[in-house]
Formats: C-alpha cells, sequence, structure tokens
C-alpha cells in the first residue's frame, strides 16, 4: 500500500524544520549570525520578532508549519519528477527556497528579512541547504519503510 505523500512531505519538512532551528540557534548562540528561521517565521506572522516565552512560541509554530508546507510541496516536485538524485534535488531545493523567501521578505521590506548582511544571508542559505539535505534524506528513510516514492 503506497503511503500518503501529504502526510510523508509534511512529515519529512517538519523534522527538516526542526533541525534546521537547532543548526540555526546554535549559529546565532555562537555568534555566527544574528537571526534564526524563527525569527524570520515570526516576522511573517506578526511582523517583529517578540521577545519572551509568547514570541518563541508563535515563531517555533510558524517555523514548523513553513517547514511542513515547504516539505509538502517537495514531496510533489519529487512525484511529478522521480527520486533519483533525491540529495542533490534536495540540496536544490533548499537553495531555491532559500532565495525565493529572502527575496519575498526584501521585497515586502519585512523587519530582519531586509537590509540581511551578506554573512548572514550566507548563514541562512547554509540553514536551508541543511534543511533540503533533511527533508531528502527522511523521505529516502520514509520511503524505505512505506514504499512512498
Amino acid at each position: 500500500m503506497k503511503s500518503d505523500r501529504l502526510v510523508a512531505g509534511g512529515l519529512a519538512g517538519a523534522v527538516a524544520a526542526f533541525v534546521q532551528y537547532v543548526s540555526c540557534t546554535i549559529a546565532k548562540a555562537t555568534g555566527i549570525t544574528d537571526r534564526t528561521f524563527k525569527d524570520f517565521a515570526a516576522v511573517i506572522v506578526t511582523f517583529k520578532d517578540y521577545p519572551g516565552i509568547l514570541g518563541f512560541i508563535v515563531g517555533f509554530i510558524a517555523h514548523l508549519i513553513v517547514g511542513v508546507m515547504l516539505g509538502i510541496i517537495f514531496v510533489y516536485i519529487i512525484m511529478l519528477t522521480s527520486n533519483r538524485y533525491l540529495y542533490i534535488k534536495g540540496l536544490g531545493y533548499g537553495a531555491v527556497c532559500w532565495f525565493l523567501l529572502s527575496g519575498l521578505g526584501t521585497i515586502f521590506k519585512l523587519p530582519m528579512l531586509k537590509d540581511i548582511p551578506p554573512f548572514a544571508a550566507l548563514s541562512t542559505l547554509m540553514g536551508s541547504l541543511i534543511y533540503g539535505a533533511v527533508i531528502a534524506y527522511t523521505l529516502k528513510l520514509l520511503e524505505k519503510k512505506t514504499n512512498l516514492l
């Protein structure tokens, strides 16, 4: 029996978003960057990154939801093409998502997404590549268990 692609894509997207959040939080804690994807997601929902536990919760939930939505899109792209070169497609997808989401944030002049310094932009690119690699890996694991792809 084929597994549900929508659920698998959402699950893979959530796992990838969580791993991405952890990696970006480490980068922020060590001073590599001044922003995380949770901060970006919070700004999209509230137009401001609020401090405190409620601000964190809103940003984290928003980040996971974005990850789920992007995961669903990715799994359907794979369905329309093939699962060959899955990891390369995952990295490419992460890079395209970085470009599109960063670009939209700049176009709409969202706080934290406009005027990103080059080093922070490269840091978020790395986070997006991590997202792409993890989503591909998670889908590969699900494929082995469920005959998904």
